[in-house]
Parts: C-alpha cells; structure tokens; sequence
C-alpha cells in the first residue's frame, strides 16, 4: 500500500518523539490525590505512572497496571501480552476501575496475566498538559477526536508497545475511544499490523441513526459550519471541579433523597431504563465525571450526525480548501482497517444505533458483532453494570486468550 508522504513525516515524528521518551522514560511515584492512582493502589494492585509526549506537544498521562496480586506465585518476569484500554468522550482511565477489583475490565485483565495501560485523551483530568500553550487558552482546546486519534492514540500505542517491549497489542475501547481507534486505523493504516485482537465497546463511526435528543436539537445548529460553531468551537468543556466532588459526596451517596438525578443523567444520556447500572458506583461516577474535553469533540460529532458521513472536521469551505484542498472534509477510508474487530453493541443504547454499528461492519473485511442480549442495555452499562463482567468482560478476556495460550 503506497503511503502518503505527510503520514511518513508524521511516522518519523513519533518515532522520534518516542526515541526521546525512551531515553529518559521514568516511573513515577504516583500521588494519592490522583483517582486511576490512588483507586489501583487501594485495590492492592501495582500502578505505574508514564508521560507521553505526542507529535504536537500534548503531554498526556497514562497508567500501567504491570501484574496482579493474585498472580504471585508465578514468573513476574515472563513476557506478557500487553492490553491497551482507551476510555469515551468527557471520561478518563478511571472508567475501567471503578467498578472495583472483582468486575472492572482492567483488574481482570491483569489477573489473566496482562501488561495493562490505560490510556487517557489530551484534555482530560490527566492530560491538561501542552509544552508551550497553557490550557486556559483556547489554542490548546483547538482540536478534535482527530487529533486524538492520529497523535494521542499512535504515541499512547507506541510507547506502551516500546516499554513493554513487544510488537503487537490488544485494543479495547469504549464509545469515543472506538472513534479514534477508527479515525487512527484508516489515517495511517500500518497500525493495524500493532493489533492483536480488538474489542469495541458501543462503537461509534457512522451517526446516521443516532438518537440522542440534544444531538438532534444540537445538530440544527452546530452540525455545520457557522459562526455560531466557530464560537463555541475549541472550548473547554466541563472540567471537574472541587465543587462537583463536593456535590457528589452528598447527591449520589447511599441514602441519599437525591440520588434518583444521578441515575437519571445517565439514562438520559446514554439510554433510558437500564435495570443493569450498578448503583452503588454512581458516587464515584460523579466525582470523575466529566472529565474534561473540546467543545470541537462534540461539534464534530454533530456534523457527522447531520452529514451521515464518517469524516474529517469540516471547517468550513474556504478553510477546508487551505487544509484538505478540497471544499468538503475527506471521509475516512474505513477500508484500510484490515484487522480484525469485535463490535459489542446494544438495543438502548442513544449513542451508537445498531443500524450503524451494522453498516460500518458491512464495510469492515474482518468483523465480529456481538449484540447484547437486554432490549434495555445501554450506553454506560459496558462499563458499569451489575453483570458486565458475566456479558461482556468474560467474552473478551476469553476470546484474547485464544490468542495467547502461554498466559
């Protein structure tokens, strides 16, 4: 497959980029004030902490869970295969812990006798970080799932293959994490050679039936370009706050009157009338998220909605001719994504319809779907529900090992 010269400057950057890393990689000791840390840690799991730096000068923090207590008794010193897990738009590293040491994905991962990393999107809780521009600015919110796709995603890979020092990964994603896996996949297709098995959690590429109410209204006017959406456009967008912390401890705490509105925001965002959420973690749910992003994030997910198309940002026609030489956004060639996916999807779920989980993998040469078996599944039950280690975790964990029978 013949490469475009501006993917082979950008594959020399990382490269590069990932040369320096290396040469100065340290591990640091993680402080008790950062959730993914702290929870790991209180769990009685090991946890590493690793800075990544992306061709652009974002400066992202990602997580390591390197072996599990309850593997001891055997050879810590034997490769292991290496599992990276990338979390969705406004969430972070967290979301594969909190659900506790028993059902959480990336627990489970380690006690298989995985190399976990945990990945965490420039913008977020962990990765508000630039080498020249300050995230008070709007130069630094001036990105989309794009850019986390080609530059985060590709270095967050690359370090995490180098470090561990193996040539090919499992990739689990869940809601925007899925985007960017797409968005990386079909920009520079030789990463698909770096995967071993991937597994989407509620997939999202094509929008065309996407249900979600304030998509709807939202797309009216923010779905194409406009001055509106170059106002609100490269934006912070909720960030957590002390005060959210503060407001959850009390809102979504056992016993409390309230804790119906925390329940309710997440039906309401992700699918009304889950029986499966667990409700116990809504407390630590709330204080972790949001996490923090791009108001771009969401307009460009808007535009996909109103566009039916799968494709770059659409600037606006005289920018897109400076930037793409064209005057509409180019879509991604979801063809180049040669390797094998497993896509687990859901009836009630607003953020990823089936017919559009269905479509793209019509377009996919290697595709496994995995439709859940609750008409009341949804957006947030992948991560967080009572039985997501029974439907879903056990199903992943079961079909990686079929590829590593030395585990």
């Amino acid at each position: 497959m013949r490469r475009n010269p501006s993917n082979t400057v950008l594959t020399r950057l990382q490269l590069l980029m990932l040369l320096l890393q290396l040469l100065t990689v340290k591990i640091k000791v993680v402080d008790s004030h950062k959730v993914t840390a702290s929870l790991i840690l209180n769990h009685n799991y090991p946890v590493e902490e690793h800075t990544v730096h992306t061709p652009d000068d974002y400066i992202l923090t990602i997580y390591r869970i390197p072996t599990s207590p309850k593997r001891n008794h055997q050879n810590q010193t034997a490769e292991k295969p290496v599992v990276f897990l990338q979390h969705g738009i406004l969430c972070a590293s967290d979301d594969w812990i909190i659900n506790g040491p028993e059902t959480s994905l990336a627990y489970m991962f380690a006690d298989a006798g995985y190399d976990v990393w945990l990945g965490n999107a420039r913008g977020n809780t962990y990765s508000r970080q630039h080498k020249h521009i300050h995230p008070d600015t709007s130069d630094f919110w001036r990105f989309s799932w794009h850019e986390i796709g080609v530059y985060d995603l590709a270095a967050m890979l690359d370090y995490a293959l180098a470090v561990s020092q193996s040539n090919s990964l499992h990739f689990v994603a869940h809601s925007q994490g899925t985007t960017t896996f797409f968005v990386l996949m079909s920009s520079l297709p030789w990463y698909n050679e770096k995967m071993r098995s991937v597994h989407l959690l509620a997939p999202i590429a094509y929008m065309r039936n996407h249900s979600f109410i304030l998509s709807k209204l939202g797309g009216i006017f923010l779905g194409s370009p406009s001055i509106l959406s170059w106002v609100l456009g490269s934006k912070e967008l909720l960030p957590i706050t002390s005060v959210q912390k503060l407001m959850c401890g009390h809102v979504c705490s056992e016993g409390s009157m309230l804790k119906f509105l925390c329940s309710g925001l997440l039906d309401f965002i992700g699918g009304w009338g889950s029986r499966h959420l667990n409700q116990t973690l809504l407390k630590d749910v709330c204080s972790t998220h949001p996490a923090g992003a791009s108001t771009s994030q969401i307009i460009h997910y808007l535009q996909l909605y109103i566009s039916g198309d799968f494709r770059q940002y659409d600037h606006g026609r005289a920018k897109n001719e400076i930037i793409y030489q064209q005057p509409t956004p180019p879509s991604y060639n979801v063809q180049n994504i040669k390797c094998c996916v497993d896509m687990y999807y859901s009836d009630n779920d607003y953020m990823s319809a089936v017919k559009d989980v269905e479509y793209l993998a019509s377009l996919l040469p290697c595709v496994e779907l995995y439709r859940i078996p609750f008409d009341d599944w949804n957006h947030y039950d992948f991560l967080w529900s009572n039985n997501v280690k029974e439907v879903i975790n056990n199903k992943i964990i079961n079909k990686m090992m079929r590829y590593d029978d030395f585990v």
